[in-house]
């Protein structure tokens, strides 16, 4: 009911709103016109009786010329009597040129004495007369005035009766304008109202298919053709929208199936991967003790290729004992990481240093440390992180020159530059320097990749897991880890971790790493 009622609202609105406009667009012209009317039939009247007083002004003037010349008063107000058939004349006066009153004329009941000084030439409209006063000339020479006083009623009845006629026009006119208002605004309303009712439908139940009807060809016509040809496109996009919703959610759908099957595949891989290297641990073990014995009881009596070949053997599973510490170690990272707590890296990279130090005075090294913030963090994991990139600091070492690691850090925005005074989220970029061999920028993804080297294992020990550990944890952190290099001058691995990331946040990046696997 509500939505019917705003309906018919909505027509009577519009069509009101119409007749509205042509109705005061017509009583605004007619107003004009009729004002301008009767303005100008004023001016036509005050003009038409002026000029019939200066007329009849000028002959009294012209008959009066021997009565003033001689003094003959006597004939001078016959002549003024003969006035008398002006109807409307309320006072006539005749003045001599000393502008003494010579002769008078008043109807019965008329206006009053003549003035005492009047004026040469002049006239003035009052409320109901018309005053006028003329010389009167002979041979060019004023010898006299003539004052005349005339009643503007007839004028003004004239004017009134005008004004009555131009009500009744006016009213009768503006009934005919209603009458075909009413019937003409019904080709604009209509279509206007066909456009509406389309719309809501095409609103209320998304039909799109829903096509308004085209009463012309006018500009109503063309916006109701253009109205159509918009619901065409919108249909067919329609369609085409739903068709890549309908795929999306599939894609969707598969890849969260995906997602949760290798989530539970990583899990198992993880898991196994654990379980393996754990499992594998004894097994070498004996290989590396029963080497050992071997060596012990029979190396002697060995021939030296029988040494080279037990050699090897133990070689063989130092390294492999070297890889399941450092597969194990990657694995944890996600299964055994420990919740966010302010960390002092300061601190934590101190203690690296400490436990490094016998190394740093192998190779004569130098660690240079500037101070650093405080994060939340694995304070665990990020004593991996620091040990395993100031080690391969100080291993890939420049043969020529002695090592030097500089460890920096400062804080930044998120739009990466620094902070403003008192901000303490954002992020803390930490640079670690040196000073060796460097690599080809080329290859700086492959660095962070498993078991992938640079290098051959003659020439610098390792598993290639350092560096992929790291990524790992910055990862888990919600950071992320690069690095820039020129060979042999040196490299830069720079370490972008956020200041305060929330539990929540963590959760999901580690959902994000175990879904990734090894």
């Amino acid at each position: 009911m509500r939505e019917g009622h705003r309906t018919v609202s909505r027509v009577v609105s519009i069509k009101r709103r119409l007749t509205a406009i042509i109705m005061g667009t017509s009583v605004v012209a007619l107003v004009l016109a009729s004002t301008a009317f009767l303005v100008y039939d004023r001016r036509t009247s005050r003009k038409a009786m002026l000029q019939s007083q200066s007329a009849l002004a000028e002959f009294i003037g012209t008959q009066s010329t021997a009565a003033l010349t001689f003094r003959y008063r006597q004939k001078a107000q016959e002549i003024l009597a003969g006035l008398s058939v002006q109807q409307n004349l309320l006072l006539a006066c005749l003045y001599t040129k000393e502008s003494w009153e010579f002769a008078r004329y008043a109807p019965a009941g008329g206006a009053g004495p003549c003035p005492k000084q009047p004026e040469s030439d002049f006239h003035r409209f009052q409320d109901d007369a018309l005053t006028l006063s003329k010389p009167v000339m002979l041979d060019g020479e004023s010898i006299g005035v003539i004052y005349l006083r005339t009643d503007t009623g007839h004028m003004r009845a004239h004017l009134r009766g005008n004004r009555r006629i131009i009500w009744v026009i006016l009213a009768s006119t503006l009934f005919v304008v209603f009458l075909l208002c009413s019937r003409l605004q019904r080709s604009i309303s209509m279509p206007i109202l066909e456009l509406v009712r389309t719309a809501k439908a095409v609103s209320e139940n998304q039909d799109y298919s829903a096509r308004a009807v085209k009463y012309g060809s006018d500009e109503i016509g063309e916006l109701v053709e253009v109205f159509n040809q918009m619901l065409i496109q919108i249909q067919r996009h329609d369609k085409e929208l739903r068709q890549e919703i309908r795929t999306r959610k599939e894609a969707e759908e598969n890849l969260r199936i995906l997602m949760a099957k290798l989530k539970r595949s990583n899990r198992d891989l993880e898991q196994f991967a654990f379980i393996v290297s754990h499992d594998l641990q004894e097994p070498l073990r004996k290989v590396q003790a029963f080497g050992d014995r071997l060596k012990n009881a029979v190396g002697g009596s060995l021939s030296e290729k029988g040494r080279d070949y037990l050699e090897r053997m133990q070689n063989a599973a130092r390294r492999m004992q070297v890889l399941i510490n450092d597969l194990l170690t990657f694995s944890r990272v996600a299964s055994q990481a420990q919740p966010f707590l302010p960390v002092n890296l300061t601190a934590v990279v101190r203690e690296v240093i400490s436990d490094l130090e016998v190394r740093i005075e192998q190779v004569g090294g130098q660690v240079r440390l500037d101070e650093l913030a405080r994060l939340n963090a694995d304070a665990f994991q990020m004593r991996q992180l620091f040990q395993n990139l100031i080690s391969n600091a100080l291993k890939f070492r420049h043969p020529d020159q002695k090592p030097v690691v500089k460890i920096s850090g400062k804080a930044l925005q998120a739009n990466g530059h620094p902070p403003k005074s008192g901000e303490s989220n954002g992020y803390y970029q930490i640079s670690i320097e040196d000073n060796g061999i460097g690599f080809e920028e080329r290859y700086v993804e492959r660095i962070f990749a498993i078991f992938q080297r640079l290098h051959n294992r003659s020439q610098y020990e390792g598993s290639g897991m350092g560096l992929a550990i790291c990524r790992k944890i910055v990862k888990r952190h919600g950071g992320v880890i690069t690095a820039k290099s020129i060979p042999g001058n040196g490299s830069v691995f720079i370490v972008t971790l956020p200041r305060n990331p929330s539990q929540q946040e963590e959760r999901r990046r580690n959902e994000k790493t175990g879904a990734r696997g090894l």
